[in-house]
């Protein structure tokens, strides 16, 4: 049974998440620091370390927080019967949810630690096993033609990857989801349209 301190210590430290995530959204990952997100929730630093025990442990947990948020939202927004169009705007959809938090954690990944990269790399993975999935639909409805799998989703990665990372460039001041996204998606689709045949 849950007692009370369990539940208090549990919501202190889904405060301290909750306010590292609010920071790495405003100023990135490497400006977010254990003072600042103390600060945030009202308590004393050194709460902080009672339930993480490094700045690292932190970091790892707020990419994780990250991760699942984007796996929750493609589980609800996308379904194996969604083909490659629904799936598109799915993941789009989700980027755009938390666009500059999947920013700042492109930007900074290889300043993160080895296990938050290897996080974002098995979340990518995911992205791509349900991107896969969602092409065989649409071959499978004679809507795409074969395509490597592996492939599309690599270029559907970095697609978005290079969009947000250089949001800045591509939408200064704006989203650049909402600005870029149906391009991406257009040309990706464009890569597995079947040829029709012209009369």
């Amino acid at each position: 049974m849950v007692g009370i301190r369990d539940e208090q210590r549990a919501a202190t430290r889904q405060q301290i998440l909750r306010a590292g995530l609010e920071l790495v959204r405003q100023s990135g990952f490497g400006k977010t620091t254990t003072g600042e997100i103390a600060k945030l929730v009202g308590k004393a630093h050194g709460t902080i370390f009672v339930h993480f025990a490094t700045r690292d442990a932190l970091v790892i947990e707020i990419v994780k927080a990250i991760g699942s948020s984007l796996t929750d939202h493609l589980a609800r927004m996308s379904s194996d019967s969604f083909g490659l169009d629904q799936f598109l705007d799915a993941h789009l959809a989700v980027l755009r949810e938390a666009e500059e938090l999947h920013s700042a954690l492109l930007q900074e990944m290889s300043r993160l630690p080895a296990s938050a990269r290897a996080y974002v790399m098995a979340m990518q993975s995911g992205v791509s096993a349900r991107l896969g999935r969602a092409l065989q639909i649409d071959i499978d409805k004679g809507l795409a033609r074969p395509f490597d799998k592996v492939a599309l989703a690599n270029i559907w990665i970095a697609l978005t990857n290079h969009y947000l990372l250089n949001r800045d460039l591509f939408a200064p001041g704006e989203s650049v989801i909402v600005r870029h996204g149906a391009a991406l998606k257009s040309q990706l689709l464009a890569i597995v349209e079947k040829e029709t045949a012209h009369v």
